[in-house]
Parts: structure tokens; C-alpha cells; sequence
């Protein structure tokens, strides 16, 4: 009984907050004017319901009062004690998205109580999660922000797939534009003679540009497939938006080539492939990537610097390697045991191998086969607005979808490379 009262004044809370919400809105079509009556009529069934049960309980409470009191009690067979309901969420497994099954839960009860308009979902929320002052999102004005735990997921999930956020300096970026200073030239000693006069030398320094982009990417959904697993559909949304925010990043910060398909952005590969910077460049003269030598490698490792071998690495991507570095690196001594053994942790040359998905799988002539040194030093991300969700019910409103947008703000700019004459922080070998 006492159950049954819980979810009536639970009912009666949510129909209070929807009718607040319908009450605010200042022209009213026939169709808020209908789905207010819903509210109303529902309302009063709510109210009768809860006055009648409390009435009950309140009648149980008196009858066993005049038994207590009684001289000659007669005894009352006790009800069977109802079975306990677990209000523990649901338990989800493979939800990749999330971090665990309870903000996975959570988001899908938003989506459906927020964006869909289901009460029951929207007063579990309230009740479950937290009240957060969700009311000025307007699903009519263009969607509404999905909550901190969904973007969160996203934004975890781009820098586990991106290499760029993981290996490049990264700076938060405070404004549109952000323009950070630049060494490009020192001071010089010199060896002077007793009561000589000092010979003064200048610090030399220019200017790197971020820019940031936007990024957007959308999908729409039908509404039918949130009703049934909005969980389930919370985790594969997020893992697809990561997914293509983190190839968007990559290929930018690779691959770019200056064009809009890369927002202007010109990548660390392609700056090896198309510009002067022949101090930098190992050219193996191999007609093929299966016949590079060891010798190749290590060559393109003694034109790195010094001040980029502290954390050198090789950056390049899965297929290359195995095509161009594991056979090599099986061939000594101790490596077919770890491989077998399960045991085999990427490296080559005694430095680590770093993957990416946006750099060459296979190579021509003039071609990058993989790059040497340190992306921190030769590449800057920078970050102007992490990854926001919005969903909106009103655009698609004649398909029974919903859409679902995220948008990031980024610039990438590899500024630090060498030139004909000197050799960068990073190196590549070509074919």
C-alpha cells in the first residue's frame, strides 16, 4: 500500500512540473490547449487515486489502533510482507560509451524524460540523479544541452581514439584566436679579453596562430528506438560522435592539406611530403616499403636533434608498421618469443611506436613512411571549446526522429619542423 502511495505522489510530483512548464508558455495552439487538458484530467485521476489510497491507510492504521487497545485482542493473520523492488538501475553491460551502467542510465531517462517529453523519465531523473536548473532548455529554440555525464563520455572517448589530444602540446585556448611566442633564434657568448668591452647578441622570436575551427557532426534517430533502448542508444551515439570528432582531429593534424576538408589545416605529414625541409627528411630510395632496411630506419633516427630524443617516438600507422617495422623487429633475438608469449609491446629501434589511423597505410615514392621525434615539440592543438550534444525533437518532428548534434572548436598548427638546413623536433623516412 505503501509502495502504491510512493508512486502516486511520484506521478503527482512529475504532472506538477509539467503543468508549471505547459502554464509558461505564452501562445497556446490547440495542441498545448489539448495536451493541457490531458495534464488536468490526469491530474485530478492522480489526486483521486492518492486520496483514496491514504484513506485506506489511513483506516488500516485506525482499525489496528482499536485491536492494540482492546481487552481480549483478537488476533490478525499479519499480510504477507510484499517483495521488496530493487530501485538499484538497471545493470548494462558492453556500454562502451560510459564509464558505468549508472550515467549510462541516467543519460537514456534524460533523453527520453527531456527530449521526448516522458514524465515518468523526467521525474526518475529529478528524483535519481540531481534537479539542476534544466527548465531554460527550450527544445522549440533549436535543442536542448544533453547532460555534463554524455558529454563527458564523448570528450573521454576522443582523446582514447584521437592520437593528436594525446601527443601533441595541447593548449586551452581562450579566445578565437591565440598566438603564442616563439624562440626562433638566441643569444651568443663570446670569449672576450680582459677590460674588453662585451659583445651584445639579441633573443629572436616570432608568433604561431591558432585559429580555432568549428566541428560539427549530427545524426537523427527514431524516437521508436529511443523509447526501446535509449541506454543502449546514449552509448553507441557517443562512441559514434567520439569516433568521428577523433578522425576529424587526426586527419587534420596528419594528413592535412590546407584545403576546407581540413579547415585550412596543414598536417605534420603532409608538411614533410610538400615542403623544404630536406634536413629533416631520410629519403630511403627503396622502390617498395617491404624493402626497407634497418640501416633506413636508423639513419632517419640520426637526423633528430637532441632536444627531441628525450621523448622520441615512432608515430605511424598499423598497417605501415606491419608491413615496414614488426618483420624487421622480429627478426631479432628474443622478439618471436614475446609475440608468441602474448608479449608484445610496440617498439622499434628502442623507442615506443605510436599509432594513428590518419597517416599513410601503404607508401609510393616521395611518400612518408613513418615519422621520428617528438609531437609536443612540433605540433600544437589547440582547444577552444570542448564537445557539446544538443538534440532536438522539432526538425525532423514529420519522420518521428530525433537529432542529435555535437560540436567542437580546435585549431592544429605544426609550426616547429626544421628546414633545408636544420632539422626539426621530428623526422620522417620516405620512400
Amino acid at each position: 500500500m505503501a509502495t502504491k502511495i510512493a508512486q502516486l505522489q511520484d506521478r503527482a510530483a512529475a504532472l506538477a512540473g509539467l503543468l508549471e512548464e505547459n502554464a509558461k508558455v505564452e501562445e497556446r495552439n490547440a495542441d498545448v490547449e489539448a495536451r493541457q487538458a490531458e495534464l488536468v484530467a490526469e491530474a485530478e485521476k492522480v489526486q483521486a487515486d492518492l486520496e483514496r489510497e491514504t484513506a485506506i491507510q489511513n483506516k488500516i492504521a485506525a482499525l489496528r489502533g482499536a485491536v492494540s487497545k482492546s481487552a481480549a485482542p483478537v488476533e490478525v493473520a499479519e499480510a504477507p510482507k510484499p517483495v521488496a523492488v530493487s530501485r538499484e538501475a538497471k545493470r548494462y553491460t558492453n556500454l562502451r560509451g560510459f564509464d558505468n551502467s549508472s550515467d549510462a542510465e541516467a543519460c537514456g531517462r534524460w533523453i527520453r524524460g527531456y527530449v521526448l517529453g516522458r514524465s515518468e523519465d523526467r521525474a526518475w531523473y529529478e528524483k535519481n540523479v540531481e534537479a539542476r536548473a534544466l527548465s531554460s532548455n527550450d527544445n522549440s529554440k533549436g535543442g536542448v544541452l544533453i547532460p555534463e555525464t554524455f558529454a563527458a563520455s564523448v570528450i573521454r572517448l576522443v582523446d582514447e581514439y584521437s592520437s593528436i589530444p594525446q601527443q601533441a602540446n595541447v593548449i586551452p585556448m581562450s579566445a578565437p584566436t591565440l598566438y603564442i611566442p616563439r624562440r626562433t633564434g638566441g643569444n651568443t657568448a663570446y670569449f672576450v679579453a680582459e677590460n674588453s668591452e662585451t659583445t651584445n647578441s639579441d633573443m629572436t622570436t616570432d608568433n604561431v596562430m591558432l585559429s580555432a575551427k568549428d566541428v560539427r557532426v549530427g545524426t537523427r534517430v527514431p524516437n521508436s528506438l529511443i523509447d526501446d533502448s535509449a541506454v543502449d542508444l546514449a552509448s553507441l551515439v557517443a562512441q559514434e560522435f567520439a569516433l568521428a570528432i577523433s578522425k576529424k582531429i587526426d586527419d587534420a593534424g596528419f594528413a592535412g592539406d590546407g584545403t576546407s576538408t581540413h579547415g585550412g589545416i596543414r598536417g605534420i605529414q603532409w608538411k614533410f611530403e610538400n615542403e623544404t625541409l630536406t634536413a629533416g627528411i631520410h629519403n630511403s630510395s627503396q622502390t617498395a616499403v617491404t624493402s626497407l632496411t634497418v640501416d633506413d630506419f636508423l639513419t632517419a633516427v640520426a637526423k633528430l636533434p637532441s632536444y627531441g630524443r628525450a621523448r622520441a617516438s615512432w608515430y605511424v600507422t598499423p598497417q605501415m608498421y606491419a608491413l615496414a617495422m614488426q618483420s624487421l623487429a622480429l627478426s631479432s633475438p628474443g622478439s618471436a618469443a614475446e609475440l608468441m608469449n602474448g608479449v608484445n609491446i610496440p617498439r622499434f629501434c628502442g623507442y615506443p611506436v605510436l599509432f594513428n589511423n590518419s597517416m599513410r597505410t601503404t607508401a609510393s615514392t616521395n611518400q612518408v613512411v613513418a615519422l621520428f621525434g617528438d609531437l609536443s615539440l612540433s605540433t600544437h592543438y589547440g582547444l577552444r571549446r570542448n564537445v557539446a550534444i544538443r538534440a532536438s525533437t522539432d526538425r525532423y518532428i514529420e519522420f518521428d526522429q530525433t537529432y542529435f548534434q555535437a560540436t567542437v572548436a580546435f585549431d592544429i598548427v605544426t609550426s616547429d619542423v626544421g628546414d633545408a638546413s636544420t632539422a626539426g623536433p621530428v623526422v620522417a623516412l620516405i620512400l
